[in-house]
């Protein structure tokens, strides 16, 4: 009997330590989604160039008129893109920004405009 109540008790631990990642996991994506616009000085004869993170963990790269999905995560400040090759391109997050360099070493900030 003893046995039965530990190993309820178990699992409701466990019910809630994994409740308690999945929302925190949640609203971290929830605090970063949305369209985010390069700013005009980091574009030259390229046109817009806009990047979408969505609550599902995907996103859309988009210049001009060619879009790149990816999936994305973040971890602390950084924000990881990986690409549908498996490559991965790092950025800095802050509240409204995300700062991308490039492996050309070119730097480009996307500001969020919704």
């Amino acid at each position: 009997m003893f046995q039965l109540l530990r190993d309820k008790k178990s699992i409701f631990i466990m019910i809630i330590f994994f409740s308690m990642i999945f929302s925190f996991s949640c609203d971290n994506k929830q605090k970063y989604t949305g369209l985010y616009r390069a700013e005009k000085a980091e574009l030259q004869q390229e046109g817009e160039t806009a990047i979408e993170l969505m609550e599902n963990g995907q996103g859309i790269w988009r210049v001009a008129d060619d879009e790149a999905a990816f999936s994305w995560q973040v971890k602390g400040s950084e924000i990881r893109l990986h690409t549908k090759t498996a490559g991965v391109i790092k950025g800095m997050m802050t509240k409204n920004s995300i700062e991308i360099t490039l492996p050309s070493s070119r730097k480009i900030i996307f500001t969020k405009v919704k």
